[in-house]
């Protein structure tokens, strides 16, 4: 008699919900580290304010966001044997120099730039340019090599994972601005004056800027899904669990529809685009909608058994 037997083997989960923060606060300083450094390059004085808002930004998130990574290693105090073993093929070796080298160039510049020293600001703020990309890119780089997981093998996921980075960062620095602008609203010395229209005009600015890497990730996941439904059978559930199955309340609602869609969305609306009350509102809609882009293709795509 012919028997057939089947074994339900459960998979661990190696990325929990701790490496997902980690993908997220490291975006987040990312975002706003090459805002602030962008804004210093140009050297336009109007885009000051953003430079320094930034720049505080980037204190606080990189000084918090390697603690998540060292805790997750499960052996904290072996964070050291990647630097001294490294594999010049490996994304985690990249990380760790970018991660060990930033750190130096960055505080060079942030310190240059509240001591108003514009030219040392430029100039390491222009080495720390592309050590800021490496910094996000290689977790990226990290699921990209995941190649048991489909919803990670793909070679859009570092520009995925940066261009969100983006969104995130112009999201807190434009809440940020707002507060700011209307805190000093309320002083009479600041009312009606060149300076405030200057203000305003950046914080919509700004919210331009977080429209054009929105559009960029709508189109990154309609290239993903096209490409996963023509692909195999596991790609094609990978793709429905995003969008149709038990992720895609998280996923599809509060990130692409809430986070991404609508803020676009609004741009196109006469008034709407221009209203700092609206624009705070989407903003911290971007910011969860980024969080939950982590949690549900870093966590979320293990949920999927390998095949």
């Amino acid at each position: 008699m012919d028997m057939n037997v089947l074994y339900n083997v459960p998979h661990e989960i190696p990325l929990t919900i701790v490496i997902a923060s980690y993908f997220y606060m490291v975006g987040l300083h990312a975002g706003c580290s090459l805002l602030s450094i962008g804004a210093t390059l140009t050297g336009k004085k109007e885009y000051k304010p953003i430079a320094k808002i930034g720049a505080i930004g980037v204190i606080i998130l990189f000084s918090t966001a390697p603690i998540l990574l060292i805790i997750d290693l499960g052996q904290p105090l072996r964070f050291w044997y990647l630097m001294v073993r490294g594999n010049p093929t490996s994304p985690l070796t990249w990380g760790s120099f970018f991660l060990c080298s930033y750190p130096v160039t960055t505080t060079i510049y942030i310190i240059s730039l509240f001591k108003g020293n514009m030219k040392y600001a430029k100039i390491f703020g222009a080495i720390s340019l592309p050590l800021a990309i490496g910094v996000h890119a290689y977790t990226g780089f990290v699921l990209s090599m995941g190649i048991s997981r489909v919803a990670w093998s793909t070679s859009l996921m570092p520009i995925y994972f940066l261009s969100s980075a983006m969104v995130s960062g112009i999201a807190l620095m434009t809440i940020i601005g707002i507060i700011r602008h209307w805190t000093r609203n309320r002083q009479e010395s600041w009312a009606d004056t060149h300076e405030k229209e200057v203000d305003y005009g950046l914080l919509i600015n700004l919210t331009r800027l977080a429209g054009v890497f929105m559009i960029l990730n709508l189109f990154i996941v309609f290239t993903e899904q096209v490409n996963m439904h023509f692909e195999s059978e596991e790609a094609i559930e990978a793709a429905k669990m995003m969008l149709t199955g038990h992720l895609s309340k998280m996923y599809a609602i509060f990130d692409l529809g809430l986070g991404n869609l609508l803020p676009v969305l609004a741009m196109a609306i006469p008034g709407v685009n221009k209203n700092l009350k609206v624009w705070l509102v989407l903003m911290v809609f971007a910011l969860i909608g980024v969080y939950i882009m982590r949690y549900t293709v870093t966590v979320g795509s293990q949920f999927l058994p390998i095949m």
